[in-house]
């Protein structure tokens, strides 16, 4: 964890200190796991079901290491993008980077589905879910 950027995090009030509870992450965790198999189950039937659960799969994995850390996004407009920057600054290794970097790329297309109605093609499916199942497994072994 690269505690500069986190330190950067907190300054600008893009995150905030709360009290760290590994318990409730675990149950967070869990639950992106869930996320996560659901989405491969659907994939081929509802892909853009399955984009949004592959994105709530990543972006539940970012926030129990956020919980279990003592820390939570600041809840106002941005929070979604500033979870993907959080898991940048918290998982500081070169192997990991691009999957927290195609976590805002996931977050777009998912709003996009939402507000533009955007059909998803099975390459964004097949992209969402290979960086999430990435995502929960670093936060996984990280919660281990």
């Amino acid at each position: 964890m690269s505690d500069e950027r986190i330190q950067a995090l907190l300054a600008r009030g893009a995150v905030l200190r709360v009290e760290p509870d590994r318990e409730a992450a675990r149950r967070e965790l869990a639950t992106a796991k869930q996320h996560l198999e659901s989405a491969e189950r659907i994939s081929e039937d509802d892909q853009t079901g399955a984009l949004a659960m592959a994105y709530e799969a990543a972006r539940k994995a970012i926030g129990s290491h956020m919980r279990a850390n003592g820390l939570r996004v600041a809840g106002n407009e941005g929070a979604h993008a500033r979870t993907g920057e959080y898991g940048l600054a918290a998982f500081d290794d070169p192997g990991l980077a691009e999957h927290f970097r195609a976590f805002d790329r996931i977050r777009r297309l998912r709003n996009r589905t939402q507000y533009d109605a955007l059909l998803v093609e099975e390459g964004d499916v097949a992209f969402a879910l290979q960086h999430a199942r990435a995502i929960v497994e670093a936060a996984g072994s990280d919660l281990a």
